[in-house]
């Protein structure tokens, strides 16, 4: 079944600044589908995940997910329904490997507590769902080292790897490939590409490389001033002359 999430017309003003303004959009149609954000500096990318995450309440306007008003939940309670994201700034336990590090978020979402008569990986379960979730993001070298320890593609990956733990229907990654130096960053989207595809979850990117949102784009949307400027093919990066202008700065004369 496809995992829906809408919203219609949602809007959010801090004070005077319209950051979000009647955006209405649907994510999931296709089950595997990676959408990526795209978007000027203070065009309300950030703004408009943290209204779908429950970081902020919209001032107007409604979200749903699989037909579910979930304007009202907090940010916990629209995790329990499948919504997940990452933050721009991974959060990590730095001390700690990055199984351990994904086995904290597993025994979280299965309500798992490890006390001092069992040990944290006692649950096979569990140990076999962050094996696999670290296959899959090509951790498997770096799983016993400390996060501390890690380049920072492969601690973005982690962060990833976090949100997997806690069964997304819909994942939210903001800015994954965020102060990653530029020989990693196709190696992040493109793991992540393949972790959608696999998994079957929709995944919505925001991006700021546009060589990356249309290489691995199914759709792309692009907010300027807190509304919706374009959505559709990725490939409208290489013809429509008003999202080249706001995006990358380029007019046809150049």
């Amino acid at each position: 079944m496809t995992n829906m999430l809408e919203t219609t017309k949602i809007s959010k003003k801090f004070g005077e600044l319209q950051a979000v303004d009647k955006v209405s959009l649907s994510f999931g149609d296709r089950s595997d589908e990676v959408t990526f954000i795209v978007g000027p500096n203070g065009a309300g990318k950030t703004t408009f995940i943290n209204l779908l995450t429950g970081h902020h309440k919209p001032t107007s306007g409604s979200i749903l997910l699989n037909g579910e008003d979930i304007t009202n939940y907090d940010s916990a309670e629209r995790v329990d329904k499948g919504l997940v994201r990452s933050f721009q700034i991974a959060q990590l336990f730095e001390e700690m490997t990055a199984r351990e590090n994904l086995r904290v978020a597993q025994l979280s979402k299965r309500g798992l507590t490890a006390s001092v008569f069992s040990r944290a990986d006692a649950y096979a379960e569990v140990e076999s769902t962050i094996s696999s979730i670290i296959d899959q993001l090509n951790l498997s070298n770096v799983s016993d080292t400390p996060v501390e320890d890690l380049p920072h593609g492969s601690r973005k990956l982690v962060d990833v790897g976090i949100a997997l733990c806690l069964e997304p229907q819909i994942l939210l990654l903001d800015e994954p490939t965020a102060g990653i130096p530029s020989d990693q960053k196709q190696f992040v989207i493109e793991t992540i590409y393949a972790v959608s595809k696999e998994q079957g979850i929709p995944t919505v990117i925001i991006e700021h490389d546009m060589d990356l949102v249309t290489e691995y784009g199914d759709r792309m949307i692009a907010l300027h001033e807190g509304s919706v400027l374009a959505s559709g093919d990725p490939q409208l990066l290489e013809t429509d002359e008003e999202l080249r202008r706001v995006l990358l700065g380029v007019t046809s004369d150049e």
